[in-house]
């Protein structure tokens, strides 16, 4: 776990939340938070002390009360005066009550969105590294279960926590006050004392046994979120295979788990001992002061002399404790009561809390980051030199992807990368574009290693289009203007001309602002390349990457994606990812990659002269293999 935040001003992108609050553990972590809002935890501090102290006074004033009405001597005006002074009190109490739960309320709320912040800007800086190893209903589930967790832990736990706290302080304390004395020691808050041991050993055993299966619930929770995501993404195939049976059963099964983790906690509360000692206590106490009345063992706080017995008519009261004293008692002992039944549910919660904020704090300290270089060089533009110097890659515990590649591109040169599947081809343009860094070996643009060069510098610079293409939940304006927020609607319109994809555009009812679907599922194959091409060139990046970005289209659909290609590529440098012999032969530079490594440079007629993997590319084309050398046929047929 990071313990310095300054670990994490490094990145791909950097927000100040993500250095604000403390991640050496999840509970600094939490408190953290909580004390960004200080200000309205002295509010709500202030508010509930108010309302705690209220508690402990109000019993008193009640057995004033019962006194006077019970001594035949009472008077009238006292009687009121309490009566009245308990309705102040209660109104008091209402709204202190009333304050401090709103403000935890709100706290807690805010808390909850600040975490959402926090987890958000950290997510975008984490590298594609972090993306691959982690599924996205995990990373959903700590943005959504695991927060409203912490949320728990401020309210209702902070708040029932502070307020049982000083509740019991203020009561006791009261209780100090009217509690009998015999030889010099409180009599009745021998019983409260003797009851609390038992109470804080189950209760600090529940605690411990309730940690585990709260982190298990939440990783259940997580799993099941996981797998929920996965299947719906994937529905098609599954209606495809009509595997909807097999598929219920799997769910069922992960679903009845957490079912079952949550019904085990249930059972661990059902066995909270703590409550029936209090019940019991208050009992006893009760009991216990009645005996004293009736033995006369008197309270030299609220008796006139300490040996004075005093008999008031009605057997009212002895030695200053009476029947109105023995009625606050039992007030005072009953309030000690809810703290206690609620403890079992705060524990609860409490350690949920601490669940998700440890789950949340492990994502955001995970060191899959792409360090950003010390003194960034900022470029507006770019011309478009590109050199890969003998680089190397291997993805996290696997065998190298690439090795030892080296090859230079001169501005403005389109390049066709081909090769076999799995060879390398996608993963040596996420080095350019620096979604990952190299192994060994050096990625340049105009002179300067990537590694030097700005986030911002690189991404404005390099559009890319890949075969997988994302448009989000949004227009069409609004996703081609993705990358450039201000533009105009001319600006917006002309590159959905440039690209081709004006035409099916204005045949929808709403035009431009049509919703697409999430990951633009109304739209076609076509039709998603030619807005993405479109939104690329909005961008107007000096550097291309096409990741066959014609593969899964129909030829004419082809034929107006190539178009679009065709008018994007004028003046850039541009790599090509493609299979369409079309689209390669008319390349500068062909570059042909095998098992990661380079294994033949050139154009389309040299690589046709020397290359045997070149024509492994076209080898299912009938007319091309009748022009192959009948010494590259022999190679061929070896290599395969």
């Amino acid at each position: 776990m990071i313990e310095n935040n300054s670990d994490l001003l490094t990145g791909e992108f950097f927000d100040p939340v993500m250095v604000k609050y403390s991640k050496k553990s999840h509970f600094k972590w939490v408190i953290s938070h909580v004390l960004a809002h200080k200000g309205m935890i002295a509010l709500f501090f202030l508010f509930a002390t108010i309302s705690a102290a209220i508690a402990a006074i109000s019993p008193v004033i009640l057995g004033k009360l019962i006194t006077e009405i019970l001594d035949s001597f009472g008077i009238w005006d006292r009687i009121t005066f309490f009566a009245f002074i308990i309705l102040i009190l209660t109104i008091i109490s209402g709204i202190a009550s009333f304050a401090s739960g709103l403000i935890i309320e709100v706290t807690s709320q805010r808390v909850e969105r600040d975490i959402r912040d926090e987890y958000y800007a950290s997510m975008l800086s984490k590298s594609m590294t972090f993306h691959d190893e982690v599924k996205a209903g995990d990373v959903m589930a700590r943005a959504t279960f695991d927060t409203r967790m912490v949320n728990f832990f401020v309210n209702p736990v902070i708040h029932l926590a502070y307020a049982a706290v000083f509740g019991v302080l203020f009561t006791i304390g009261t209780m100090f006050l009217i509690t009998p004395y015999w030889n010099g020691l409180p009599v009745l808050i021998i019983i409260p004392v003797i009851i609390a041991f038992p109470i804080f050993f189950f209760a600090r055993r529940f605690y411990k046994s309730v940690g585990p299966i709260s982190m298990q619930i939440q990783a259940s929770y997580s799993s099941l979120s996981a797998y929920l995501q996965e299947k719906l993404l994937g529905i098609s195939v599954i209606k495809t295979f009509a595997r909807e049976p097999f598929e219920r059963v799997s769910f069922r099964e992960k679903n009845d788990k957490l079912s079952e983790e949550i019904i085990t906690r249930g059972k661990l509360r059902s066995k909270y001992y703590p409550v029936l000692f209090v019940g019991m206590g208050v009992g006893l106490s009760i009991l216990w002061g009645s005996l004293l009345i009736n033995w006369g063992i008197g309270n030299p706080v609220t008796s006139v002399l300490w040996n004075q017995e005093i008999l008031l008519a009605g057997g009212g009261s002895v030695s200053g404790f009476g029947i109105g004293e023995l009625i606050t008692y039992s007030l005072l002992a009953g309030n000690l009561f809810f703290p206690i039944w609620v403890m079992s549910w705060m524990l609860v919660l409490v350690q949920m809390g601490f669940a998700g904020a440890d789950r949340i704090v492990d994502i955001l300290t995970k060191e899959a980051i792409i360090p950003a270089p010390e003194q960034p060089i900022m470029l507006e533009s770019l011309n478009g030199n590109i050199e890969f110097r003998d680089i190397a890659f291997a993805y996290e515990g696997e065998t190298k992807v690439l090795k030892n590649v080296s090859f230079s591109v001169p501005s403005g040169s389109r390049v066709a990368i081909v090769g076999p599947a799995g060879c390398g081809k996608t993963t040596l343009m996420k080095l350019l574009t620096r979604l990952y860094d190299v192994e060994s070996g050096s990625v340049e643009i105009d002179g300067i290693n990537v590694k030097q060069l700005s986030f911002d510098t690189i991404r404005q610079n390099i559009g890319v289009i890949e075969q997988d293409i994302v448009l989000f939940s949004a227009t069409i304006k609004e996703n081609i203007s993705y990358g450039k927020p201000d533009a105009t609607d001319d600006e917006i319109f002309q590159a959905a001309r440039m690209a081709q994809a004006e035409e099916f555009i204005e045949k929808f009812d709403q035009g431009y602002d049509t919703i697409v679907g999430e990951r633009g599922t109304t739209l076609s194959g076509g039709q998603k390349q030619r807005v993405a091409i479109a939104r690329m060139l909005l961008a107007n990046p000096k550097i291309l990457v096409f990741d066959d970005a014609s593969s899964a289209v129909d030829s004419e659909t082809e034929d107006k994606i190539n178009t679009a290609i065709n008018r994007v590529l004028k003046d850039r440098t541009s790599f090509v990812i493609t299979h369409r012999l079309s689209t390669i032969r008319h390349s500068d530079i062909i570059v042909v990659l095998k098992q990661g490594e380079v294994k033949a440079i050139g154009s389309h007629d040299q690589l046709l002269k020397e290359s045997v993997d070149y024509w492994r590319v076209f080898a299912r084309f009938s007319e091309i293999r009748k022009m192959m050398p009948e010494q590259m046929k022999t190679e061929l047929y070896e290599g395969e």
